[in-house]
């Protein structure tokens, strides 16, 4: 890949010839990985070269992000080097033992990471939860005193009701019309 004319705008050899850079990731992975490898993931790419040895050499500032596009990636690795192809057969992959040591470092980093993130949706789940009890307060709270209004009104209208009727006759007399108002649907839920 490195020495394919080709490609020269996307991967080729840094001035030293001691490491290879690879210029515009989305294009890289797009156009040069499918012809050697049987996928287009720059992720995998990268794996692949860290299982062999090859390491990031760091240009950008820690923290630093730019468009796949216009990032750099440099990767450098001591038996890769220009013009010397018998050195090769020298670049191994890693050992099972340290690759095992990695992926479970790793598999217990992102373990921690999803426990993390899981602890914080779980957080989030209970402010909510409290937002809601702390609404549900304030309606029953709200309905207690509609409640207690409720109940002077129709206490009032019974004191009204005795002392404007003869307790031994029938209701004589019409009613006066807020109170006909407010005591007919009364009746008609009953």
């Amino acid at each position: 890949m490195v020495i394919d004319k080709m490609y020269q705008h996307l991967i080729s050899w840094n001035y030293s010839g001691s490491s290879f850079v690879v210029c515009n990731v989305l294009e890289f992975s797009r156009d040069v990985l499918p012809k050697h490898f049987k996928h287009n993931n720059f992720s995998s790419f990268v794996r692949q070269l860290n299982m062999y040895g090859f390491h990031k050499v760091n240009k950008s500032p820690r923290g630093s992000r730019a468009l796949a596009e216009n990032q750099v990636w440099e990767f450098s690795h001591p038996k890769f080097l220009r013009d010397r192809p018998d050195l090769l057969d020298e670049i191994k992959r890693k050992t099972i033992e340290s690759e095992t040591l990695r992926r479970e470092t790793g598999d217990i980093q992102a373990q921690m990471q999803m426990m993390q993130v899981q602890q914080s949706d779980m957080i989030q789940q209970l402010q909510h939860m409290q937002d809601a009890f702390s609404q549900v307060l304030r309606e029953l709270a709200d309905s207690r005193r509609k409640q207690v209004v409720h109940q002077q009104i129709m206490k009032s209208m019974m004191d009204y009701i005795k002392q404007s009727t003869p307790p031994t006759r029938e209701l004589l007399h019409p009613l006066p019309a807020w109170l006909a108002l407010v005591l007919l649907p009364c009746a008609a839920g009953s």
